[in-house]
C-alpha cells in the first residue's frame, strides 16, 4: 500500500432508526421488534467513514440542520476522523432522518428530506478538488453535482459514482468506478432481463467506465469496457440487518483501486468490510 490517498464524498448526512423484525407488520398489526438502533448515517457519510477506516483521508460535502441530530452526526464523523469543514449546517431545515425495518434477509426504509445539500456542491472550489486524488459522488444528480464532477474530470482527478438504484449515467460518463447493486442494475434502461453480467458490461461499454455489482449471496463482479469480467465470491452468513452494507464495499473497493489494487482484491476488500457491517444491527461502516 502507497501513502494515503486524499478523497472527497459528496452526497447526504443523515439520522438512522434501524427495528429488527423477523417479519414486517401487516395493516393495523402492532409488533414488537428484536432489536433497535438509532445512530447517524446516510451513504455518503457511510462512504466517508468506511474510507477512512480503510486508510484513505477523506473530506465530507453534506449538509445536516442547525439541531440536535446534526450535531450528534458531524460529532460521529469527526470522531471517525473525517474531515467536516465543507458540510453545511442548514438553519433553516431539520436534520434528514430515515427509518428502516429489517428483517436480515431483506429490509424497509423510509427516508425524510431535510438539510439542502445542494448549496454545499455549489460552494466546492476548483482548489478544493486539486487537494484531493479522488472524488466519490452519491445522491441526485443535480446541476451542482454535476459541476463538481466536471471540475475533477476537468483537473486530472479519478471519479466514482454511487447509482444507488439512480440512472447516473448524466454524471458517470468516463473513465471511473460505478457502483450498484443487481436489482438497481435490473432497473436501468436497456438492462439485460436476468443477466446481471450483461448489463453490466452492456453499460461499462456504454460509460467507458468500470462497473462493480454486489449480488447477495452470489459476491460482486466486476466487469471493464473492454469487455473483461472478474467474479469475486463472498463468505456465507446470516444477515442481521443490511443497512450500510453497501456503503462499506462501496469503501473498500475505492480504496482498493485508489491504492492501486486488482479488482479481485477491490471486491475483496469491500465484500469483507461489508460482512462486518451486515450481522450487527446498527453497525457503522
Amino acid at each position: 500500500m502507497t501513502g494515503a490517498k486524499r478523497v472527497l464524498v459528496l452526497g447526504g448526512t443523515n439520522f438512522d432508526i434501524i427495528v429488527q423484525a423477523e417479519n414486517f407488520p401487516e395493516e393495523h398489526e402492532k409488533m414488537r421488534g428484536d432489536a433497535c438502533a438509532a445512530r447517524p448515517g446516510g451513504s455518503a457519510a457511510n462512504t466517508a467513514l468506511g474510507l477512512v477506516r480503510q486508510g484513505c483521508e477523506v473530506r465530507l460535502v453534506s449538509a445536516v440542520g442547525d439541531d440536535a441530530l446534526g450535531r450528534l452526526c458531524l460529532d460521529d464523523l469527526l470522531d471517525g476522523g473525517v474531515d467536516t469543514s465543507l458540510v453545511r449546517v442548514d438553519t433553516a431545515k431539520r436534520t434528514s432522518m430515515a427509518i428502516v425495518i429489517s428483517s436480515g434477509t431483506g429490509k424497509r426504509m423510509m427516508t425524510f428530506p431535510g438539510a439542502d445539500r445542494d448549496p454545499a456542491f455549489g460552494a466546492v472550489t476548483e482548489a478544493d478538488v486539486r487537494a484531493v486524488d479522488h472524488v466519490h459522488v452519491v445522491g441526485v444528480p443535480t446541476p451542482r453535482l454535476g459541476h463538481v464532477v466536471a471540475l475533477a474530470r476537468g483537473v486530472g482527478r479519478t471519479v466514482s459514482v454511487e447509482w444507488n438504484g439512480r440512472d447516473m449515467s448524466g454524471l458517470a460518463k468516463g473513465p471511473g468506478l460505478n457502483l450498484m447493486n443487481a436489482d438497481e442494475a435490473a432497473r436501468l434502461p436497456g438492462a439485460l432481463p436476468g443477466d446481471p453480467a450483461g448489463t453490466a458490461r452492456r453499460y461499462a461499454e456504454r460509460l467507458s467506465g468500470e462497473v462493480i455489482l454486489t449480488q447477495g449471496s452470489g459476491g460482486a463482479l466486476w466487469a471493464s469496457p473492454s469487455g473483461a469480467l472478474v467474479c469475486e465470491p463472498t463468505t456465507a452468513v446470516e444477515p442481521v440487518d443490511r443497512t450500510g452494507g453497501g456503503d462499506a464495499f462501496n469503501a473498500g473497493v475505492v480504496a482498493g483501486w485508489l491504492f492501486g489494487e486488482p479488482p479481485s482484491a477491490c471486491m475483496r476488500r469491500g465484500l469483507d468490510a461489508a460482512l462486518h457491517v451486515i450481522t450487527k444491527i446498527g453497525a457503522h461502516p
